[in-house]
């Protein structure tokens, strides 16, 4: 594997990479590109400990009783010290608003069940459920459908 590095202050910034076959590396490769090289960790708190959680393991950032939660693929609650429109500058591109309260980590979603009373609810891999906005549901299916 060759690796090459040009340093030019006044070019736009390109990163492009060839390989044989698409793997674990060049997944995570494309994510640290794709943010900015930032790390993809969160940072939250667990009572009074500070944690660094990777946005991999984030299924569900939402709002309970007014504060700002990460929910884990293992059902842990962690706090987070940001508002909601904060944290949507700072997750990945796999991450959709799914409400006015919740942004939900798209790899974790299991699937989408419509209820005539309730509309669209969203069922995590992890068993945990929130509904789906109208409006936000739109943007989704959207984005499927391309």
């Amino acid at each position: 594997m060759k690796f090459k590095l040009f340093i030019k202050p006044h070019a736009e910034e390109i990163v492009q990479a060839q390989v044989h076959q698409a793997s674990t590396f060049t997944d995570q490769l494309a994510d640290f590109v794709k943010n900015d090289g930032r790390l993809g960790l969160l940072t939250v708190y667990n009572d009074t400990d500070l944690w660094q959680i990777p946005f991999e393991q984030i299924t569900l950032i939402t709002i309970i009783t007014g504060k700002t939660y990460a929910i884990t693929n293992q059902n842990k609650k962690y706090l987070i010290r940001k508002r909601l429109y904060q944290l949507m500058e700072l997750v990945p591109d796999n991450f959709w608003q799914i409400n006015k309260s919740s942004v939900a980590n798209r790899k974790q979603i299991a699937r989408f069940t419509m209820d005539k009373e309730a509309g669209v609810n969203v069922i995590f891999k992890n068993g945990l459920t929130d509904y789906v906005s109208r409006r936000c549901f739109a943007k989704i299916r959207k984005e499927l459908k391309s």
